[in-house]
């Protein structure tokens, strides 16, 4: 019922950016997660679940979809379940995927949808919930600058809630120009900053359409805003200085999510 050194170094060194690199896997925590990649049929190298989970109607329940995904788990003790997951409340089962990038492509022909483009997003818990947000509102295409949160940490993954194996989160080298190709193609990327000259209600909720989003605490940068085609802000009518990213980018999506 222990798991080995070695099971339990490979659940470990996915918790650091170094290890999901060079390995090209990322940890899964908790049977609700691993449940939604089993569903999206995300490839998966192995799972563990804790004795008393594995006794109960949920863990059956879990232990049958992984063998019918041909995925080997073991049962393992609560201790053990400790050291492999970086949560710090585990829910008695973990799961090793594997970042495949085939998953990419099947957004690839759907360049009419809207997309969303956060400059620069450092905290995991916002990453997370902006892709878990965009999943909500059916975008399918998410792009993150150098310097974001690596959206396949432990602390991302689980704040997508699942959404990271229906969203494509891509990461940009050159923000702005990629910005000035998608609007030479014909898309409105629209940036959200405080003294944009849209209100919400003036977006585009149709056609080629983009959101950009800035920094947490610096907002966008004034060579990423000079390549969008237009602003926006949303109006303040109390007295909070600004609102947390992931609010103001679930505010803004959907004012522009609407029929293609």
């Amino acid at each position: 019922m222990a798991l080995s050194k070695t099971q339990i170094k490979k659940y470990k060194v996915v918790h650091l950016s170094k290890g999901r690199k060079e390995t090209g896997l990322f940890l899964i925590e908790g049977p609700e997660l691993i449940k939604e990649a089993l569903r999206e049929n995300w490839p998966l190298l192995e799972a563990a679940l804790t004795h008393s989970f594995s006794e109960s109607e949920s863990g059956q329940q879990l232990a049958s979809q992984l063998e019918l995904g041909q995925v080997p788990h073991e049962v393992c003790s609560a201790t053990d379940m400790e050291r492999i997951t970086d949560a710090r409340s585990p829910q008695g089962a973990a799961a090793i995927g594997v970042m495949d990038a085939s998953h990419l492509q099947r957004f690839a022909d759907q360049e009419k949808e809207m997309i969303v483009v956060c400059e620069q997003v450092s905290d995991p818990g916002n990453l997370g919930t902006i892709i878990r947000t965009a999943d909500w509102f059916g975008i399918r295409r998410l792009y993150i600058g150098v310097g974001s949160a690596d959206p396949f940490s432990p602390k991302v993954v689980r704040a997508t809630a699942g959404a990271i194996f229906r969203v494509a989160v891509v990461t940009l080298t050159d923000i702005t120009g990629f910005l000035t190709i998608e609007t030479e193609n014909g898309r409105q990327m629209v940036a959200g900053v405080m003294s944009g000259s849209m209100n919400v209600d003036d977006l585009p909720r149709a056609g080629l359409r983009g959101l950009v989003l800035g920094h947490e605490t610096r907002g966008l940068s004034p060579e990423v805003e000079s390549a969008c085609s237009g602003s926006v802000r949303i109006e303040r009518y109390g007295n909070t200085e600004s609102l947390n990213l992931s609010v103001a980018a679930g505010i803004l999506m959907h004012a522009m999510s609407g029929k293609q």
